[in-house]
């Protein structure tokens, strides 16, 4: 359970953190009257679309819908929670940081926490150096060629060797201060009766980051005959390999401008696909994944794309994975690689284009689950199609995408001789238990509706009705002085859109409220749509296009339009027969209203 943060911290934490200069480690910014406008760093885009206001702590992109302070920020782009990010624009701003009454960390481990991450950033540094500049690293630096695996990418990983000698590292470490009780608590020392000496001598180091970027562990390959051929650091209070995957530092910004992450199972075929160019990978380092894995990458991504090696380990693992992946809300495919081949093999041979080649033609977990089955079943016989409908059956309801199924129809029609009737039972059996799958829910689905909710407004925002809802609601924020008047004429009716319906609910209330700061700074801090759409309207405010009379002229142009819905709704009731008289009389007035409000449009056009 994360800390709860003292909500003064995090007051603290936005007066302080500059958004402009946060975001402009990320983008380069320009400038234009009160805003600040570049490249959107969550999307790929030629023309500038993004904007930041350092005056209000805001950031928007008109392009893609991002939006928020500079914590959603810091988390969108370090795929950090909401603690992390906190306690990183803490460090940064030199804010001290306070909990809640006994949610506060235990400083003492804290502390030991600050000096082991020192420890294994200094030591992952010397295997580093060790490896490029001492005459022990000839012998690994052969290695790395032999894999057609360059300096470049290697520096980049911080891949380096651990000297051969049994406290190579360890007296090293005792001269800049450190005790053996430190190297032990880092899985850096082993203890035995009368002796301590290095866990890691003669391997191959590759650095384990967190998604943080903060070194918390080593994977040590052997480079002669030495068993095992991987050692990892122990377990400790730092290293818990069930929550890490290799190279997800790296590959974050190339996952979410993908929206996709590569999955494979070793160190090297990391390297080798970076270096090939394909930033979007990481390893699960030789196990299938885990949930708490998962979960960070639910963070960037819903499309996993595992790519293991062709031998039954692989094939088992990414049976594994990727049903968890999809019980998450994950869309997992797999990519099969040619017999004998591994991601590494592949990247060297062909470079980028063939392992393109080879991710575009990639199967849904399901096609992958029953193309397995069926090369391993008997077709040929009448009995053992029975087994096999009996197995596929099972496979088809763990997918809960009725498309996915209906995908597969041919292939299983085919290879199992089946007849229309039984595929239509095949289909039932599996709906039905897809179904209680999907309502189990999960956070990745929930939070995919929100988006697709979002996207889908964008996508009516083009139509002229909600051209004027929105710009009448930007009119009104840019005028408070004058739009709580014109609000309190106006009812949710008005307004087609939900999220403009919400997003009006929330004027109201914010211009009735006494201080409306208060409540305008709680429509903006949602992860909600709305949420976000407000953040737009916020900036759009500032552009200083919305004046008092357009606030009128918008206002009459959404009565226009709020009359004309009902007077159509009570044209087809009559029509249909399905009106009395007080709805006839209804009508003449509305239609009396709406000649009214024409009439001050014409005034105002002429105006």
């Amino acid at each position: 359970m994360s800390p709860r943060i003292k909500d003064s911290t995090v007051e603290a934490v936005l007066a302080a953190a500059d958004i402009v200069d946060v975001v402009s480690g990320y983008t380069s910014l320009r400038k234009r009257g009160v805003t600040y406008t570049g490249l959107c760093p969550f999307h790929q885009e030629k023309t500038p679309s993004f904007a930041v206001s350092a005056d209000k702590g805001l950031y928007y992109c008109f392009g893609c819908g991002e939006g928020g302070d500079v914590l959603t920020f810091v988390q969108r782009m370090e795929s950090l929670s909401f603690v992390e990010a906190v306690e990183q624009l803490a460090e940064r701003f030199a804010v001290p940081l306070e909990y809640e009454e006994g949610g506060a960390p235990d400083q003492a481990v804290r502390s030991t926490e600050r000096r082991l991450a020192t420890l294994l950033e200094k030591t992952a540094a010397f295997y580093a150096r060790y490896l490029w500049e001492s005459k022990e690293g000839a012998g690994a630096r052969a290695y790395l060629q032999g894999r057609g695996l360059g300096r470049e990418v290697c520096e980049a990983f911080q891949v380096g060797l651990a000297p051969n000698a049994w406290r190579g590292l360890c007296d090293r470490a005792l001269k800049e201060g450190y005790t053996e009780r430190d190297l032990e608590a880092a899985g850096l020392l082993v203890r035995r009766p009368g002796k301590a000496y290095d866990r890691f001598r003669g391997r191959l180091m590759f650095p384990l980051a967190d998604h943080r970027g903060r070194v918390v562990g080593f994977g040590g390959r052997t480079l002669g005959e030495e068993t095992p051929k991987y050692l990892n650091s122990p377990e400790g209070l730092l290293y818990q390999k069930s929550r890490l995957l290799y190279g997800l530092f790296q590959a974050r910004r190339a996952i979410t401008e993908a929206d996709e992450v590569l999955v494979v199972e070793g160190y090297t075929d990391v390297l080798a696909l970076v270096q090939a160019g394909i930033g979007n990978v990481v390893a699960s380092m030789g196990t299938a994944l885990t949930d708490g894995q998962l979960a960070l990458l639910t963070r960037l991504t819903s499309n996993v794309t595992f790519m293991y090696d062709a031998d039954r380990a692989g094939i088992e693992a990414v049976l594994r994975s990727g049903d968890l992946a999809r019980r998450r809300g994950l869309r997992p495919t797999v990519v099969v690689l040619p017999q004998g081949q591994d991601p590494a093999d592949t990247a060297r041979a062909g470079g980028a284009d063939e392992v393109r080649r080879l991710v575009g033609r990639k199967v849904s977990l399901l096609r992958f689950e029953l193309l397995r089955l069926l090369e391993q079943g008997d077709t040929t016989s009448a009995e053992g199609r029975v087994r096999l409908f009996e197995a596929v059956r099972e496979v088809l309801a763990r997918s809960t995408s009725p498309q996915e199924r209906e995908e597969q129809l041919r292939l299983l029609s085919d290879r199992l001789r089946l007849s229309p009737e039984n595929i239509a039972l095949l289909l039932q059996e599996a709906g039905r238990a897809g179904k209680r799958t999907e309502r189990e829910g999960s956070p990745a689905r929930a939070e995919e509706g929100g988006v697709r909710l979002l996207r889908d407004h964008r996508e009516r925002l083009r139509s002229p009705e909600l051209v004027v809802e929105r710009e009448f609601l930007v009119a009104a924020l840019a005028n408070p002085e004058t739009s709580a008047e014109v609000l309190r004429g106006l009812t949710p009716e008005h307004f087609v859109d939900p999220v403009h319906r919400e997003a009006f609910s929330g004027l109201c209330r914010a211009f009735t409220a006494p201080d409306p700061r208060v409540v305008l700074k709680e429509l903006v801090s949602r992860g909600s749509p709305a949420g976000r759409f407000f953040i737009r309207l916020v900036m759009e405010a500032d552009s200083g296009a919305y004046s008092e009379a357009m606030l009128h002229e918008r206002h009459l142009r959404l009565q226009e339009q709020h009359l004309q819905r009902n007077i159509a709704a009570l044209r087809r009731a009559l029509e249909e027969g399905d009106a009395d008289a007080d709805s006839e009389r209804r009508l003449v007035r509305l239609e009396v209203l709406l000649h009214q409000v024409r009439s001050m449009l014409a005034d105002v056009e002429e105006g």
